[in-house]
């Protein structure tokens, strides 16, 4: 196997020259530079980065947990980290709480020690002291969700914003019983989505229910199983905290002989790719999955370089898509 030695017995150089080389350093000329990387492809060398890491105290790896690895949302959040991440020369270790808390605390456990040089979280049922101990000891980047009170950087969607817009649109549409299949009780995003719910029907004098909102954990699943017990207290619509869960709702509508939009309006949050294929096109709101993601993962490297840098929030504007699905010419 080829080692540095050879490398620089190849180049007439020393084995500090050739290393040099390898960390992209200052110190020599860019003519040696590139004759040191032209030998290491011809001959094959393959850098041991973990005996490298073992120096430098980095990995060049970092860590992003996410909620669902199958909703297309998320997917597109972690193509915006990815993306960026290759720009930096950086890898990935992706992790898939499945939405559980137990699972997002064994996994940042897992990376913290000493296997990647930050971590992006999209964090499940957000709470400050679950994160205290994790953000002192490596650079964390929260995204999605905040865990309210923890100094830590933050990259997020005004949600208020996007909620205001999507029920101000079913409104003027016509509906008035909108029922709402909403996320997790201490999840931030929902909460300020249900927040501009409450909202948008005092502006336009309409009466809010309590019995016809309900929390979920956001999955298909939840969608078809709450679509059915909404409809039963006689919701004209439902506005859904995804697009997946809309989509739930709306395979109940179907397998149920329910119009949408013509029975039933269904809005849902989010813009992934299969709301614009259904039968009926879904009305919805576009959150800026992969900007959102490619924005954590800069303030994140930023971070590991200067660790000095501020603590960043950065909140992006969603915004509304009217297609088909709550009676849209």
């Amino acid at each position: 196997m080829v080692n540095i030695k050879d490398i620089a017995k190849y180049c007439g150089v020393s084995a500090m020259t050739v290393s040099r080389a390898l960390n992209n350093s200052t110190e020599i000329s860019k003519s040696t530079k590139e004759k040191i990387l032209k030998a290491c492809e011809e001959l094959g060398y393959k850098p041991n980065w973990a005996a490298k890491s073992l120096i430098t105290k980095k990995t060049n790896m970092i860590g992003l947990i996410i909620p669902d690895v199958t909703n297309q949302y998320y997917a597109n959040v972690s193509k915006g980290v990815s993306s960026y991440l290759e720009s930096e020369d950086c890898g990935l270790i992706l992790c898939n709480s499945d939405r559980k808390k137990s699972n997002e605390k064994r996994y940042l456990n897992f990376l913290s020690e000493g296997r990647v040089d930050g971590i992006i979280i999209l964090p499940v049922e957000p709470c400050k002291e679950d994160y205290i101990d994790i953000v002192s000891e490596i650079p964390v980047v929260m995204a999605d969700n905040i865990a309210k009170g923890l100094k830590v950087s933050f990259v997020g969607n005004d949600n208020y914003y996007g909620g205001t817009k999507i029920i101000e649109h079913m409104v003027n549409q016509g509906y008035r019983r909108i029922g709402a299949i909403l996320g997790d009780k201490k999840s931030t995003a929902s909460n300020e989505r249900f927040r501009a719910y409450k909202d948008v029907l005092k502006k336009y004098n309409i009466e809010f229910d309590e019995n016809i909102i309900t929390n979920s954990k956001a999955t298909f699943e939840d969608g078809f199983n709450l679509a059915g017990q909404l409809i039963n207290k006689n919701v004209d619509s439902i506005f859904a905290i995804n697009d997946t869960v809309a989509m739930g709702v709306m395979k109940y509508c179907y397998i149920n002989n329910i119009s949408v939009p013509k029975d039933l309006g269904v809005a849902g949050y989010d813009n992934i790719e299969q709301s614009s294929m259904l039968p009926i096109p879904l009305t919805t709101v576009d959150q800026n999955d992969y900007l959102l993601g490619k924005t954590a993962a800069q303030i994140l490297i930023n971070q590991i370089k200067n660790k000095e840098a501020n603590i960043k929030e950065v909140i992006l504007k969603p915004k509304l898509v009217i297609r088909k699905s709550c009676g849209e010419n």
